[in-house]
């Protein structure tokens, strides 16, 4: 696949493709946008164009050993970083940097893709920043990002930002045939929300009971914690927003066709929703802070409790 050939991105394609045509390739450039919308497979699309034998009109001719090399992630100039266990430490980002000093052995630059660079812990951000500000010659350094706001601003500034989107509903069916071989992700496809790389490999349908069997726990007011750890909290508040979405929606439309989880809670408050949902949000966003399972699951069962709460009974509570 070549650069051009992205599908539902044109925009952020377009601009990289400007860079190329026009041979003003910036030393470092973030890709931002949510998690399974084609970012990553921009970047080592990217990568191809700029080390391709046979370039076609300066996009990648996708059958060239250069080309080959890279989609099968062996060229030895093109390096992809990823996180462990969450976080990218220093020590990876010291590797890196070894590789991306030495001169391109094969193609014409030396490309240096970080996946989810948001995760850099602060020791790790700190040491590529020297590398960001004296980049080595010949070197394209790229950032793929669902959080860009969680990489700090010297970071940032220091980057040609190309924002990604979900892709429209016409998009997201040819990625997921061309993947799949499937013309209909099925009942959960709105859940993808525009993110094939998401509908592809999620189980919506087990995800789904996993967090109804939690979430009727924590409105029954259950005490045991049935979280393993980050991971499990960050899917279930992602999926309890996307739940008091839908009860939002249906306390204002009364349409089953609105609901992406198809629940509904008629009785339920507007406000009392909203202000669960901006609670929750807030308990998303410092998840990475290592909370405490057990107080975190408190905290969270009494806003789920209260947000569930009839407007009849809280009217006889004032």
């Amino acid at each position: 696949m070549s650069l051009q050939s992205v599908i539902g991105q044109d925009k952020a394609v377009r601009i990289l493709y400007g860079t190329l045509k026009r041979e003003r390739v910036p030393t470092s450039i973030l890709l931002s946008g949510d998690s399974g919308i084609g970012k990553r497979l921009a970047a080592l699309n990217y990568a191809k164009a700029l080390n391709c034998l046979a370039p076609v009109d300066s996009d990648a001719c996708d059958s060239c050993i250069s080309c080959r090399k890279i989609d099968g992630e062996i060229h030895p100039d093109v390096t992809t970083l990823l996180p462990e266990n969450d976080e990218i430490k220093i020590e990876a980002i010291r590797r890196a940097e070894e590789t991306l000093s030495l001169r391109p052995y094969e193609g014409r630059k030396k490309v240096l893709v970080i996946d989810d660079a948001d995760t850099m812990n602060i020791n790790a951000a700190n040491a590529f920043l020297k590398t960001l500000e004296e980049p080595p010659d010949d070197s394209i350094i790229m950032l793929v990002s669902p959080s860009p706001d969680r990489l700090p601003d010297t970071i940032r500034s220091r980057c040609m930002h190309v924002r990604f989107r979900p892709l429209s509903g016409e998009a997201f069916s040819r990625v997921l045939e061309m993947k799949t071989g499937l013309k209909s992700a099925g009942p959960f496809a709105a859940l993808a929300m525009g993110r094939p790389g998401i509908g592809i490999t999620r189980d919506f349908a087990n995800e789904k009971k996993w967090f109804m069997d939690i979430f009727s726990n924590m409105s029954r007011g259950e005490a045991r914690c049935a979280w393993n750890d980050k991971n499990d909290i960050r899917l279930w508040l992602d999926l309890s927003l996307i739940m008091l979405r839908d009860m939002a929606v249906y306390s204002v439309t009364g349409k089953d066709s609105d609901l992406l989880y198809g629940e509904r809670r008629p009785g339920i408050d507007l406000q009392q929703m909203l202000n669960a949902a901006a609670s929750l949000q807030k308990v998303r966003s410092v998840i990475d802070l290592n909370l405490n399972k057990s107080i975190t699951w408190n905290y969270v069962s009494g806003i789920i409790q209260k947000a569930l709460e009839p407007v009849s009974a809280q009217v006889q509570r004032r």
